[in-house]
């Protein structure tokens, strides 16, 4: 069977330098991403290693425009901004990503074709990914989209170290550990998302949750339905219960 991840999580913003100058604020890398030939984004990227926060947001508004009856993506950021700067969904990472699209679709979900994706990065190198969305929602709460990167996790966590991407924070060691998504009925999100995705309920039995090794996902209960919190673990005593937003995005750190 292929292996899942999570590989990042979504933010939809108007403007993307607001996002990195507010994670400077709070000790933290943001970097300028960049466009999305076709699909009418851009974005802003937070690297914790190999997983790591996505701040997207519209380019080309007749691109994206185009692209929303095709592509999930740009259908959400047609949809949520630039009203609703919100946190919303996570991507998972797969090792074989024919094998998982072949696997949710038995599972009846309504999957998209698997797609090519690429972006040029500010030093002009072509990163490339291969993607597909999953339609629908769970008691309200959207599903994950799943992509496969055109390198394996080694050489991709090596080139982005090379590149200054995953460079250490200034805010000392910090992992990107938790998801917090508030949705009606927690338990029932709980364990279809387990069902589809093999993750383990989490041992702590006073949380709905997911374990994801050295990462969770947590369904507490609220009228969201989305992806509402990021917890950051963070070595610096000093910096753990602090709070700070951006958009409608909430984020913590806590003691790792």
């Amino acid at each position: 069977m292929a292996t899942l991840k999570w590989d990042h999580a979504v933010q939809f913003v108007n403007h993307p330098e607001e996002a990195i100058q507010i994670f400077a604020a709070q000790q933290l890398n943001a970097i300028p991403g960049g466009r999305h030939p076709g699909w009418g984004t851009r974005n802003a990227l937070s690297y914790f290693g190999l997983t790591y926060i996505e701040f997207l947001a519209i380019a080309d508004q007749a691109e994206l425009e185009t692209a929303a009856h095709r592509f999930l993506l740009s259908r959400d950021a047609a949809q949520l901004l630039p009203e609703n700067q919100a946190l919303y969904r996570v991507a998972l990472r797969s090792d074989d990503i024919v094998q998982t699209h072949e696997d949710l679709h038995r599972k009846g979900l309504q999957v998209s074709a698997i797609a090519d994706g690429q972006r040029n990065d500010p030093q002009g190198n072509v990163i490339s990914w291969r993607i597909f969305t999953i339609d629908g929602d769970v008691n309200g709460l959207p599903y994950p989209f799943v992509l496969q990167w055109g390198e394996d996790d080694d050489a991709r966590l090596a080139r982005l170290r090379a590149q200054g991407l995953d460079s250490p924070h200034p805010a000392g060691e910090v992992a990107l550990t938790r998801a917090v998504f508030d949705v009606q009925d927690p338990q029932a999100v709980r364990a279809h998302w387990q069902a589809l995705f093999g993750f383990a309920p989490l041992a702590d039995a006073t949380q709905e949750g997911l374990d994801l090794g050295d990462q969770q996902f947590i369904f507490r209960p609220g009228a969201d339905n989305r992806l509402v919190e990021l917890v950051l673990t963070a070595g610096e005593p000093a910096l753990h219960g602090k709070r700070w937003s951006v958009g409608h995005g909430e984020y913590v750190f806590a003691q790792g």
